[in-house]
């Protein structure tokens, strides 16, 4: 009788959608790994242009890939109908227009224990335009998480402007037993911080979360057009879903003054959700309405007022300034600045 062919130990999952032109090279970063116990699940979003096809090629040239095609439902559906498919003992993503390092996995399994339910985080690089390359290191220092350390790190997750760990569900490689027993957590319709819902759970469930020292392995590839760097109409009230997902979430891993850090965390999705309207075409009249909307139904000033910890960024400072008092000047001035900023 004919042995079953052993899982494969890593599951790879990509969300793919409008990538036609970068998926290949996604692909084939991912096919020219040092460690070569993978399956690679590509799951076709809906996308409107040939990435599905694309994708097809590519499976029909390597057996290690498998492709699913479905109705466009957004990046976490996507993620869900991958996992429903995947066999690994572990499960890494990566998104369809960002590739990885030759040695990425292999250097990923390195650091596994392979008898606790974990988390290895690596960092990443961003890669902009022109080929300039900004290297994003996890605030956390590099070491091996677990115990009361573990526990200290988890306490700190949500609500800090600086978290120990980017909730990113890339650069990093999961027992896949976290990622399944959480996932009831994650709300399909939540599109802006979609990660922060899918991570959070997960990384609280950890027994041993490693950071590993530089290991810049994946390269995000930056696009100003993407939902994080544009104009979304409806991010306010998607943010509102999250902060109460979290609640939830907080709540039910047992996190010190759960609902405050769920508001504190809201704060920056605040400040998200205005710096949002400041990149619309509506006159400066009209964002000012709405900015003063938002703040209003969340009593801002009172938000910053109690947040405890010093706010560092600028461009969280300069919304902060917003928020307190959403006149029109300030707004004028602000909106003025961050598109010099950001030519």
């Amino acid at each position: 009788m004919k042995a079953e062919k052993e899982p494969a130990k890593i599951s790879i999952i990509v969300p793919v959608y409008r990538a036609e032109n970068v998926i290949a090279s996604c692909v084939n970063s991912i096919l020219k790994q040092t460690f070569g116990e993978f399956e690679l699940i590509l799951v076709d979003d809906g996308s409107p242009d040939e990435s599905g096809i694309i994708c097809d090629k590519l499976a029909a040239k390597d057996k290690r890939i498998k492709v699913i095609h479905k109705v466009n439902g957004g990046p976490s559906s996507a993620v869900v109908c991958g996992l429903k498919h995947a066999k690994g003992k572990y499960i890494f993503f990566v998104d369809g227009d960002d590739y990885i390092e030759p040695n990425t996995l292999e250097k990923l399994c390195s650091k596994l224990s392979c008898t606790k339910k974990e988390v290895i985080c690596s960092n990443y690089v961003e890669d902009r335009v022109r080929g300039k390359k900004i290297f994003m290191t996890m605030p956390a220092s590099p070491g091996v998480y677990e115990d009361d350390d573990l526990n200290k790190l988890k306490q700190n997750l949500i609500g800090n402007e600086h978290r120990p760990i980017f909730l990113s569900r890339c650069f990093k490689l999961y027992s896949a037993e976290l990622v399944f027993d959480n996932l009831h957590y994650l709300d399909t319709t939540i599109r802006m911080g979609d990660d922060v819902n899918m991570i959070t759970p997960v990384l609280m469930d950890a027994e041993r979360i490693v950071v590993m020292e530089k290991s810049y392995f994946y390269h995000y590839v930056f696009y100003k057009d993407s939902l994080v760097h544009s104009f979304d109409e409806g991010l306010y009230d998607n943010c509102v879903r999250l902060r109460e997902k979290l609640k939830v979430i907080l709540k039910e891993k047992g996190i010190e003054d759960y609902e405050k850090k769920a508001t504190n965390e809201f704060l920056f999705l605040l400040f998200l959700c205005v710096k949002s309207q400041m990149r619309s075409s509506a006159k400066t009249l009209t964002v000012t309405s709405k900015i003063k909307e938002y703040c209003q139904n969340e009593n801002a000033e009172k938000m910053i007022e109690e947040y405890p910890y010093k706010i560092n960024s600028l461009a969280d400072k300069l919304l902060a300034f917003v928020c307190k008092k959403p006149a029109i000047w300030r707004v004028a001035v602000i909106r003025c600045l961050f598109k010099y900023l950001h030519r």
